[in-house]
């Protein structure tokens, strides 16, 4: 059966399932001394007074020898190198259409760079139609504007910055992960048409910005947990001057922890680690049967304050109580979310995504727990009474 495996999402074609992995991309420098780019030519740039928006510009004028950039933003800030800087909503395709017909003759578009982005993170239920469409327009929209406004145009390069949300996932993200998913399969769609395109699904940049200067210490934590490292500035500058002459239309160009890689499948041919099976982990339930019924609980509540504090971002169990509430322990819907994906991997059973809403405390979620991975027909514990102390 596909849905006892341990692949997060399969597609079957032809009778036959086929599951994503990463695989190293080769390195090939674009063609000529200043690749595909033209420096008598305009590169545009969305999202431009943004820091990497700035940093790209910056790169691509000392780098590349671009002498006429046009940076696109919501407002037309300064920038302290020679660019024009143009007020923009690019996902409104009028104002976006009037910009690209005010670029002088003598200077043609030449390419262009969509770095422009927002995010608005939540749990799904709790994305509204607003929320979705807030991130879903810079992104998506001002993509397929600028593909269907430009592609007569003769560009010699399309950039499109997605992000590593979109291919490896990203808790809270569902909103901006589709967003990039578009923006990678938009490029696909380019090459396909004859036209240049590459999306680049960046990890994290080193250099803070507008979309993860707000990140906190236990957001890091989870990144890194994840596998994702910051990058510092001037790798991923190179690595963007190597995507211009990429023969792939969607690269990851990230840097990655690949000890993740023993339990992502989709990481699994970047390391000669095999990826462990679910069939190779004993289950939390088959443990329990081997120990008295008297141990039983002080080892699931043992997994659980062991995942919570990892959660956390503590290094030991002792700032976990078993009998605070998640709430005050500092969890929110995110964290919430990432520790019934840990105790669910741990013990191979399913969990709900209210889980620390029912059981508000430790104590309490190891007695579910522990019920849930008892024989069958074993009832799980009644739900402690609800006092405004779970995870808001």
């Amino acid at each position: 059966m596909l849905v006892a495996g341990d692949e997060p999402q399969l597609v079957v074609r032809d009778g036959a399932a086929r599951a994503a992995r990463l695989v190293r991309a080769e390195a090939t420098p674009a063609p000529g001394p200043l690749g595909p780019l033209d420096p008598n030519g305009t590169v545009l740039i969305t999202g431009g007074t943004g820091t990497l928006g700035r940093l790209v510009a910056r790169h691509l004028r000392e780098r590349h020898g671009i002498r006429h950039l046009l940076l696109l933003g919501r407002s037309a800030a300064e920038v302290d190198f020679d660019a024009e800087v143009v007020a923009c909503d690019v996902a409104d395709r009028d104002a976006l259409a009037a910009v690209l017909d005010a670029i002088p003759a003598a200077h043609p578009l030449t390419a262009v760079v969509h770095a422009a982005g927002v995010l608005d993170d939540g749990v799904v239920a709790s994305l509204t139609p607003a929320r979705i469409d807030r991130v879903l327009r810079p992104k998506a929209d001002a993509a397929w504007h600028l593909h269907e406004l430009t592609k007569d145009l003769g560009l010699s390069a399309f950039v499109l910055f997605s992000s590593a949300a979109g291919v490896l996932g990203g808790p809270g993200q569902a909103n901006y992960a589709a967003a990039n998913a578009f923006l990678d399969a938009l490029a696909v769609h380019r090459r396909a048409l004859g036209l240049p395109g590459v999306s680049l699904a960046w990890g994290q940049w080193a250099e803070d910005s507008g979309l993860t200067g707000n990140l906190t210490d236990t957001d890091r934590k989870r990144l890194a947990r994840a596998g994702v490292l910051p990058m510092p500035t001037d790798r991923a500058l190179a690595l963007f001057d190597l995507a211009l002459g990429a023969a792939e239309p969607a690269l990851v160009p990230a840097r990655l922890d690949l000890s993740a890689a023993s339990t992502r499948p989709l990481l699994s041919r970047l390391t000669r680690t095999r990826p462990a099976r679910r069939t190779d982990r004993p289950g939390l339930g088959r443990e329990l049967a081997a120990l008295p019924e008297t141990e039983q609980h002080s080892r699931v509540l043992a997994l659980v304050t062991g995942q919570t504090a990892a959660v956390l971002g503590h290094t030991d169990t002792s700032a976990v109580s078993a009998d605070r509430a998640f709430k005050d322990l500092g969890f929110d819907s995110l964290t919430a979310v990432e520790l019934r994906n840990r105790l669910a991997a741990a013990a191979g059973v399913r969990l709900p995504a209210t889980m620390v809403f029912d059981y508000p405390t430790p104590d309490a979620l190891a007695g579910h727990l522990r019920a849930s991975c008892s024989a069958p027909g074993a009832k799980p514990p009644p739900r402690p009474g609800r006092s405004g102390r779970g995870v808001g």
